[in-house]
């Protein structure tokens, strides 16, 4: 029986290749990631959760756009595997609530009372909605303080 799971893990090891690194990020900040070595492509699991902008060809900067899960891997000019990133993405504070209805998001921030606010994968009409008020607001304040434009 022992060396049934001997074999089974030497299996298992052999079979999974290149173990994937886990990275934090938080929600709109960047995150520099130094690579083993000189990267030539890069594929992103979903980009609407994170990204990647590249300074050269082994320092890239890696970019938390909204809360959730995705990988990111980096190749070689061989075509073979440098880096498979899993990307944990997580919100600026816990003070974020996303409400779900059907297929539909909003989320909102809540540190003193709960407001809307933008945050990518929202719903559109939501988007539109908050992008107006943060207009109308900036036209106010440019009213008021005499922009210098």
């Amino acid at each position: 029986m022992r060396n049934l799971i001997f074999v089974l893990a030497a299996l298992c090891a052999a079979t999974t290749g290149a173990q994937a690194e886990q990275i934090w990020l938080t929600m709109d900040q960047v995150r520099p990631f130094k690579v083993e070595r000189p990267a030539q492509n890069i594929v992103v699991g979903n980009p609407a959760i994170a990204d990647v902008t590249i300074q050269d060809n082994e320092n890239i900067f890696l970019f938390g756009k909204s809360p959730g899960l995705t990988n990111i891997y980096i190749f070689d000019e061989k075509g073979e595997t440098i880096s498979n990133l899993m990307v944990r993405v997580r919100s600026q504070n816990s003070d974020m609530l996303t409400f779900h209805h059907g297929s539909s998001r909003t989320t909102y921030n809540c540190t003193s009372n709960c407001e809307r606010t933008i945050t990518v994968g929202d719903n559109r009409v939501a988007f539109e909605e908050t992008s107006q008020q943060v207009q109308k607001k900036f036209e106010q304040a440019a009213e008021l303080g005499g922009d210098s434009d």
